[in-house]
């Protein structure tokens, strides 16, 4: 597996890559989540997250170089990313839609930890090098997933390329990931129906 830290794209990593780090690079997880989500990228400094985590700075640098690495990491293994949230079963039905993007937008915490990431995304530039790539990434994933629930459900008349499709999905749930919602649960429900019929094309007549 692409190391982290090396500044190239990668899948999460397995659990047990992350036990196997320590307790302490644990610590610092749960810390830097917390932290991140609550105070955003500029507010949440290292002290802050260390007192958090219940670990000495010089913890933090035996495991990153500096916060934004940090911040990287814990995005890798914890952010709520639609192509771990929903399955093929999910992107036709706009009711398992819905429920998968509750997860990453009613969430606060999941909230709070989007806002800080594209906060420091535009800050820093290993993290917005790392962001096109990530997202990029995702995207295959999404497209791969759009034309397999395609194929198992065929249906007749044109549909959009699945690229765009999965462009739309990631757009969607980003705009209401982090910004404020006026529309609630309106507003997710109708990226839900917006999206169901973008994946599974026009209705037959």
């Amino acid at each position: 597996m692409t190391n982290l830290n090396s500044g190239a794209i990668t899948t999460p990593e397995r659990p047990a890559t992350v036990r196997e780090r320590g307790a302490s690079f644990r610590r610092l997880l749960d810390g830097a989540e917390a932290t991140f989500a609550e105070r955003g990228y500029n507010a949440a400094t290292i002290h802050d997250i260390c007192a958090r985590a219940g670990v000495g700075i010089g913890t933090f640098y035996t495991h990153f170089g500096r916060k934004s690495e940090l911040l990287r990491q814990v995005m890798v293994v914890r952010a709520q990313v639609l192509s771990r949230i929903l399955t093929t079963k999910d992107l036709g039905d706009a009711e398992l839609l819905a429920a998968g993007l509750r997860k990453t937008v009613d969430d606060p915490r999941s909230v709070g930890l989007w806002r800080a990431w594209h906060d420091a995304v535009l800050q820093e530039g290993d993290l917005a090098r790392f962001h096109t790539e990530w997202r990029g990434a995702v995207a295959d994933e999404l497209t791969a997933m759009i034309e397999q629930a395609r194929s198992a459900r065929p249906t007749h008349g044109g549909q959009m390329d699945a690229k765009f499709v999965a462009w739309t999905m990631m757009t969607l749930a980003r705009e209401l990931a982090i910004h404020d919602r006026t529309g609630g649960a309106a507003d997710v429900e109708t990226a839900a129906e917006l999206i169901a019929q973008l994946v599974s094309g026009p209705a037959r007549s």
